[in-house]
């Protein structure tokens, strides 16, 4: 039993004990202390106790059915069974008082992984591994889990046993529990392709002769102009119409970060909630927006809160391999998934990332006075420690770049020398089955779930 329900079940006893002390002495015979709800003071609620202990485990993975999904809030819906310590309050007034509203929207404490949005029974975090352990007491036979990760949202009924003991089994992101996958758009790019990454995480389908997305849970743009335009008519831009935006490297043209009310349109719409995902030379859409979070390759002159111009940071030198170093919790993650080699991981703790394609883009550093996250740093051939994968939030809504991408698939796999070798790189690119994933590979799964 956890130390929260302990707590509460002597507070429990002892509302009990004063309740049969106020009896002896009350002249009415009024012996319950009630407490009524303000905003319906004919509704009287009464502290109960809860019936049965229950213990739930289960784990959360992908729409692929496989890769777990680290750090989600995973919550028990339903109402608390008292009002905690405000009705101890209670007691040593009138047998029969108002009391004020009360949260309700969470029974512990709030964690790295957030509070549940509405009232639950109880709530915890995946581990790296997607499990979960939940304890609670309840008289229920019925409950509902709710999940949620980033943008990502899904839910599930489980019915308890009577051993004390329930497993929810592995809740998979799809068609087979109640789940909300979020409205997004990939940007296609001539050196990237994120949406092969998403489509291994089961999120779309690809045709093994073409290697193009044949069925998908996203959309695929080749233009970012559809993002300012409103075609639906609907008074606003088509880019809040989805929760989350991919741009892939190697954009057809940048040209429309020249629009101051292109730019604000796409600012206002982070602010409000959405949420982006950069890769590469396509930075500038990062470092025009919000040049004060990321301090870019370019002039020394240029003040870190003005942008640079435009194609300043790339000038990274091709085919370079770099040992990285990442943050904990992505470590820990990563440990516990398969990559082509076997161990995602060098036997230092480093990663390998790879295919950086000439001219990438590079950061110098961040702004730490702005909460910028670090999931990846490493030395460039110039000897700089850099960082290579950052995030930030802005408003309601969260930024994520990242120096390197999808090495094997750029532009399905534009770095390839001969002919054979492209083949190569085309057929692993467009395998769906997580054993082929390098390490880099696997880090932008993880990105994934983290916007």
């Amino acid at each position: 039993m956890t130390k929260f329900l302990k707590n509460k079940l002597s507070m429990m006893t002892i509302i009990a004990m004063t309740s049969m002390s106020l009896a002896a002495c009350n002249d009415d015979n009024d012996s319950n202390v009630t407490v009524q709800n303000s905003e319906n003071p004919g509704e009287v609620i009464e502290p109960s106790l809860p019936t049965q202990s229950n213990m739930i485990s289960g784990k959360l993975v992908s729409y692929d059915g496989k890769t777990p999904i680290t750090n989600a809030l995973v919550y028990i819906v339903g109402q608390q069974n008292a009002l905690d310590s405000k009705i101890m309050t209670s007691l040593y007034s009138a047998s029969s008082i108002d009391v004020e509203d009360v949260d309700l929207t969470s029974n512990s404490a709030a964690s790295e992984c957030g509070v549940a949005p509405e009232s639950s029974l109880a709530s915890t975090c995946t581990r790296a591994d997607g499990s979960y352990d939940l304890d609670i007491e309840t008289d229920a036979k019925e409950l509902v889990i709710k999940f949620e990760k980033g943008a990502f949202t899904a839910e599930q009924k489980i019915t308890l046993q009577n051993t004390g003991s329930s497993q929810a089994g592995v809740t998979e992101l799809s068609d087979t529990v109640l789940q909300s996958v979020p409205k997004m758009v990939v940007i296609e790019g001539l050196y990237d392709s994120i949406e092969l990454i998403l489509a291994r995480l089961g999120l779309a389908s690809i045709d093994a002769e073409t290697g193009e997305i044949t069925e998908s849970e996203f959309d695929l743009w080749d233009s970012t102009d559809k993002l300012f335009a409103d075609n639906n008519n609907d008074g606003k831009a088509d880019i809040y119409d989805y929760e989350i935006v991919f741009f892939n490297c190697g954009q057809n043209r940048l040209s429309w970060l020249m629009d101051d009310g292109k730019r604000q349109i796409l600012k206002d719409y982070i602010n409000t909630g959405g949420r982006i995902y950069v890769s590469d030379q396509a930075y500038d859409i990062v470092e025009q927006t919000f040049p004060e979070y990321i301090d870019f390759f370019g002039s020394d002159d240029t003040p870190t809160n003005q942008p640079e111009e435009l194609y300043s940071a790339n000038e990274g030198e091709d085919g370079i391999t770099i040992q990285s170093n990442i943050e904990p919790r992505l470590k820990s993650w990563l440990e516990g998934v398969t990559c082509a080699q076997g161990s995602c991981l060098n036997a230092d703790g480093t990663v390998t990332i790879k295919g950086f394609a000439g001219g990438w883009a590079r950061m110098n550093s961040v702004n730490n006075s702005k909460n910028v996250d670090i999931y990846v740093t490493g030395q460039d051939s110039d000897q700089s420690l850099r960082p290579l994968t950052v995030a930030f939030n802005y408003g309601k809504g969260r930024v994520t770049y990242t120096s390197y991408h999808n090495e094997e698939g750029g532009s399905y796999c534009y770095d390839a020398l001969n002919e054979e070798e492209f083949n190569e790189c085309f057929k692993n690119s467009s395998n769906l089955s997580n054993n082929d994933m390098n390490a880099q590979q696997r880090i932008l799964q993880y990105l994934v779930f983290e916007l």
